[in-house]
């Protein structure tokens, strides 16, 4: 999750008035929006109904689907922060954290959070980072142009990976490698 700057403290206020979310959901949203470089978010926090993800051009998947009105009212939001993020780029970031994933990657297409796990997407270098408690795995994505992450909960937990090809299991790209993170 990004720092959010002064400025950026402002500008939730002002959100928070236009869209009826509490100044401590607006951030969340901000902060996952900003994660996904205003094209897409990964979020969880109890006003937008628990977890979701939100991609631009019309993807918004939230806990409670048929709920249309809070639906309207999330999609509304992160247009908008999207928006100034478009144009105002450095409006709503302090700093970012620093980065978790392999530093020879640079700089990913995509980040989100969710459930204990985080992903890190570069696109160009064909590789997807998955870290889940101590564990940080290094994916080929192969010819996937990956658009989203979901996770299956049950007896056992699934991850699949979402691109122009469907919805594909995780564990059936190749791992590049795995390291273990020490803890702290």
């Amino acid at each position: 999750m990004i720092s959010l700057s002064p400025q950026a403290l402002a500008v939730v206020d002002g959100l928070a008035e236009r869209h009826h979310f509490s100044r401590d959901a607006i951030a969340h949203m901000v902060s996952a929006v900003a994660d996904g470089d205003g094209q897409m978010a990964m979020f969880s926090h109890p006003e937008f109904g628990g977890p979701g993800q939100w991609m631009q051009g019309g993807m918004l998947m939230l806990s409670a689907p048929l709920n249309h009105v809070l639906n309207a009212r999330v999609d509304a939001l992160c247009h908008e922060i999207g928006e100034i993020l478009a144009h105002q780029p450095g409006r709503l970031v302090a700093e970012a954290n620093t980065a978790w994933w392999p530093a020879e990657l640079g700089t990913p297409n995509a980040t989100g959070e969710q459930n204990g796990l985080r992903y890190a997407y570069f696109a160009q270098a064909r590789r997807l980072v998955v870290q889940t408690g101590d564990t940080l795995r290094v994916y080929d994505t192969l010819d996937h142009r990956i658009g989203g992450l979901a996770q299956q909960q049950g007896s056992q937990s699934r991850f699949t990976v979402t691109s122009q090809h469907g919805d594909v299991d995780l564990a059936s790209l190749p791992v590049i490698s795995t390291d273990r993170l020490s803890p702290g």
